[in-house]
């Protein structure tokens, strides 16, 4: 697998953390929906790939201040 593969996969987990988190936020039902279905699919892409999302989940903790991916605090 590409390492260009591997950040593409990456980012996408990143975007999809964020856009997840602020669907809750906003408290946008649908939105959540959607935002879950793309952040399990990531995932599921990531695992069968091989390729670890653990930065990119850490790297949106951080912005958001020790939240987790479903708000809980993972700090």
């Amino acid at each position: 697998m590409s390492t260009a593969f591997a950040a593409a996969i990456r980012e996408r987990a990143q975007v999809a953390l964020q856009a997840l988190r602020a669907a809750r936020q906003d408290g946008d039902a649908h939105a959540v929906l959607v935002a879950e279905g793309e952040w399990e699919d990531v995932r599921r892409l990531a695992d069968a790939h091989a390729v670890s999302i653990q930065g990119a989940v850490e790297a949106v903790v951080a912005e958001a201040g020790g939240a987790g991916p479903a708000g809980e605090d993972v700090a």
